[in-house]
């Protein structure tokens, strides 16, 4: 052994012999003892350092990415609102629909980010290529089932009872944009695919390059010219399927010509993965898609609850919303950065890595949340009065900011910790956790503060705290024990 194992006072803590490439690295190379919590110390700092290193180079563009795709909902809602109100209920009503069928094919897509990145840390080529295949095949597969969900969509409006001319043009911009969803699906499964492989910044740059075509394409066709007939709401769509195909392009020519992937013959081979690795997408994917569906649906029912109440509340409610949601961009975009490298380490078969790019992530991640939570706190009109002068509204909305500052702490933990646990590939028990916390904990509570308590529409906010703060610590824990019996069977073993 490097070190040497003499029995003296328990108050020491001898070296061991796992730990010698750590000790090396930070310049403890020669045999000695010392105390347990200076050598721990030392040995975190060093690997979360590294960590940190490593991971923000991923997480910044991952990050920037999910600002990007959240910023073209905006330029749509925003040139709608300028057009006409009746474009803007359209927009909303439509994008209500819209969102939920995508997010459970994200769900699904999702699964190739933990995938790839293992076999990357096994040094599996020949099975990522096969996996970039797979992810643009089962992309052609689902498109009919997402377009059938959309095209019916006036039938689920007619049963809301939403105004008929408004379901009407809500409906006719779905039509249209039904055209995009075999483009944005194909980019889907490229984007985790790339994100696997740790190339966040080609994903961003097909992101943020879309935006100014976001922008020329919906007030050319909302609008009219150059041989285009003026065409509102509608037009918003085709632009919407125009950008999405412009996305998956830019990803499908990156990924088939960057050098990095030559040795991967994504396109130069034929052969899918086998029936058992495909079924393994499906077995991380499906719980993935249901657990995001747990919290957006969670979202939509407190949405729902709420436009009982009179229009200012309700409108302090959606810029509240709107602005946690651009929050939440941050810590959802690490959370994927997170998922990659511990997948990544968990293909090395290598736990302790695994861990500490975990924690370094999850520490990353809440620390940002108390940035975000402080300009909650500290500048809420500001950020209100960017969405309205209506003093009810702004009322509202600085009230709600206000419990949306104190979840933003458990929000970061449950995202970063259930991206922790996907990159282990574990999903299904996160799936059960995010429902009890969810809809046993985080609605019930909103449902009993703002009904029964008379807290009106602010309760249902308590209740997302008690749902966000429970799934946070249940995560968390998954995770904690996890990730450290991974690394007590490395040492046994």
């Amino acid at each position: 052994m490097y070190y040497d194992n003499h029995q003296i006072s328990n108050t020491f803590y001898t070296i061991p012999t796992q730990y010698k490439q750590v000790f090396e690295a930070i310049n403890l190379d020669k045999p000695f003892f010392i105390f347990h919590d200076e050598v721990l110390g030392k040995i975190v700092l060093k690997k979360a350092s590294t960590e940190i290193k490593q991971l923000l180079p991923i997480a910044i563009p991952a990050v920037l990415s999910q600002l990007a795709q959240m910023a073209a909902g905006v330029i749509d809602t925003l040139m709608a609102g300028n057009y006409n109100n009746d474009a803007l209920a359209a927009i909303a009503i439509g994008t209500s629909l819209l969102h939920p069928v995508l997010v459970s094919f994200m769900g699904l897509f999702l699964a190739f980010n933990p995938i790839i990145s293992h076999l990357k840390g096994a040094n599996n080529e020949t099975k990522i290529g096969a996996n970039f295949r797979l992810g643009l095949v089962l992309a052609l597969i689902f498109s009919p089932f997402a377009v059938l969900l959309l095209i019916n969509a006036e039938i689920v409006f007619q049963h809301l009872g939403v105004t008929p001319n408004v379901a009407q043009l809500a409906n006719d911009y779905l039509q249209a944009i039904v055209w995009g969803i075999p483009a944005l699906l194909g980019f889907l499964a490229l984007r985790f695919c790339n994100e696997g492989l740790f190339s966040n910044a080609a994903v961003m740059s097909a992101t943020i390059i879309s935006i100014p075509f976001n922008i020329l394409f919906n007030y050319w066709f909302m609008y009219g010219g150059l041989g285009l007939p003026e065409m509102g709401v509608v037009g918003l769509g085709y632009s919407t399927a125009l950008v999405w195909t412009i996305m998956f392009f830019s990803l499908l020519v990156y990924s088939g010509v960057t050098k990095k992937y030559a040795g991967l013959h994504i396109f130069t081979e034929k052969f899918l993965p086998s029936w058992k690795e495909i079924k393994e997408i499906f077995k991380l994917g499906i719980p993935m898609a249901i657990t995001l569906g747990f919290e957006v649906t969670m979202f939509a029912a407190v949405s729902l609850m709420i436009a009982r109440y009179p229009t200012h509340m309700m409108g302090g409610h959606q810029i509240a919303v709107n602005i946690i949601s651009l929050a939440f961009m941050i810590p959802l975009g690490i959370s994927q950065a997170i998922t990659a490298r511990v997948g990544y380490f968990s293909g090395k078969k290598d736990p302790e890595s695994s861990q500490v790019a975990g924690y370094t992530g999850i520490a990353l991640c809440v620390s940002l949340s108390a940035f975000s939570a402080l300009i909650m706190l500290l500048i809420p009109v500001f950020l209100v009065s960017f969405y309205t002068h209506d003093q009810q509204v702004i009322t509202v909305a600085v009230g709600m900011l206000f419990l949306a500052a104190i979840f933003q702490f458990s929000d970061s933990l449950q995202v970063s910790s259930v991206g922790a646990l996907r990159g282990i590939k574990d999903t299904k028990i996160p799936m059960l956790l995010t429902a009890i916390s969810y809809w046993l904990v985080g609605f019930p509570t909103g449902y009993y503060c703002a009904e029964k308590m008379g807290y009106g529409a602010y309760g249902y906010w308590v209740g997302l705290i008690a749902g966000l703060s429970c799934a946070a610590v249940l995560l968390l824990y998954r995770w904690n024990k996890l990730s450290n019996q991974h690394k007590q069977k490395s040492i046994s073993a």
